[in-house]
């Protein structure tokens, strides 16, 4: 007969495990199926996996490889940035690598707070077979991770702002480009910081994770 279709929810849900779905299954009936949310549950660092997005993810990346290949084979017959060497390549050729071998999760961007999910139906979206999504406990703090002096978590204050934190790093190193700072939200959604618009407390939330990118500029040529 037919294998039924089944998601699985873990963490801060009030019943744990696997559970069937019925067609037209919308993710707030199986949030309410599973009980709802524990008082500890961080719904805004929901971690949601859908196979089908791991999927599409994975031709991107490999699609991403081979532009990469082909520019790099375009850059050595022109020869245009005057002496190459293997290792004017070498970090080019390790993304290539790391492209073809990732196996990407699949996480969709979810917005899972309750009163969003009853009014809006958008938000509540059909549950597909193989599912799985992870409610985290409330997280207390802020990650700051690159070219800082020392990657570092930082205690959630909602006083500080990008800068605060990564000051609390230790600041920018010398390989840093402080034009590429993102911050990755607890859901995943990630946001270039601009330094003029960023107002002092605007958009970090506890769980989020601030990205100092490296100076590209020796790159740029490739």
């Amino acid at each position: 007969g037919l294998t039924p279709k089944t998601i699985t929810l873990s963490g801060e849900v009030m019943n744990p495990g696997e559970f069937s779905i019925q067609p037209g299954d919308r993710i707030l009936d199986i949030i309410e199926r599973a009980g709802g949310y524990t008082q500890d549950a961080y719904f805004e660092g929901a971690l949601y996996l859908r196979e089908e997005v791991a999927k599409s993810q994975k031709d991107a990346f490999l699609r991403s490889a081979d532009q990469l290949e082909n520019t790099i084979v375009d850059v050595i017959t022109q020869n245009s940035i005057g002496t190459i060497t293997e290792f004017t390549l070498l970090p080019i050729s390790k993304i290539i690598t790391r492209l073809r071998q990732t196996q990407p999760p699949g996480r969709m961007v979810v917005d899972l707070e309750l009163l969003k999910l009853k009014t809006d139906p958008v938000s509540n979206f059909l549950v597909r077979d193989r599912d799985t999504l992870h409610i985290p406990k409330r997280a207390s703090f802020v990650s700051v991770v690159g070219e800082v002096l020392s990657s570092t978590s930082v205690g959630f204050n909602p006083d500080l702002d990008v800068f605060n934190y990564i000051d609390l790093a230790g600041g920018l190193n010398d390989s840093a480009d402080e034009n590429q700072i993102f911050v990755i939200y607890p859901n995943g959604e990630s946001q270039l910081v601009q330094k003029s618009l960023f107002s002092s407390n605007k958009g970090i939330l506890p769980g989020s994770t601030i990205v100092v990118s490296r100076d590209s500029r020796p790159y740029d040529a490739i």
